[in-house]
């Protein structure tokens, strides 16, 4: 199933953890009659999408934090899409980029602590 994290926060159901953007978690692994389940879906915070089309995987597929959850999404349509794999390349080059960022970041980091402690 899955699930929208509207939020600019982790959320804690158990021992599942969504993290904000789209999530793939097991069908009946939450339960959404929960009163703090129902809440957090009657603010906006959480969604449920138990029939995933074209254009709900390609939106999710979007807000993915991850490439496993892109692939996940990718997996719970029944029907190939092009615009689902569309938006599955642009979000992994995404992830991709922030990747290279990071590490050139942590480099930078690094070499920045290495030439302070050589004074």
């Amino acid at each position: 199933m899955l699930v929208m994290n509207n939020q600019k926060r982790t959320v804690h159901i158990g021992y599942i953890l969504l993290l904000p953007g789209s999530n793939i978690v097991a069908d009946g692994s939450i339960d959404e009659n929960h009163p703090v389940i129902r809440a957090l879906c009657n603010s906006g915070k959480l969604s449920f999408e138990k029939n995933v089309t074209a254009n709900v995987a390609a939106n999710a597929i979007s807000r993915a934090s991850s490439r496993q959850v892109i692939t996940e999404i990718e997996k719970s349509l029944k029907k190939s899409n092009a615009s689902v794999r569309k938006a599955a390349a642009a979000r992994r080059t995404e992830l991709d980029e922030f990747d290279a960022e990071w590490e050139e970041a942590k480099k930078k980091q690094e070499q920045s602590k290495k030439a302070a402690s050589t004074i």
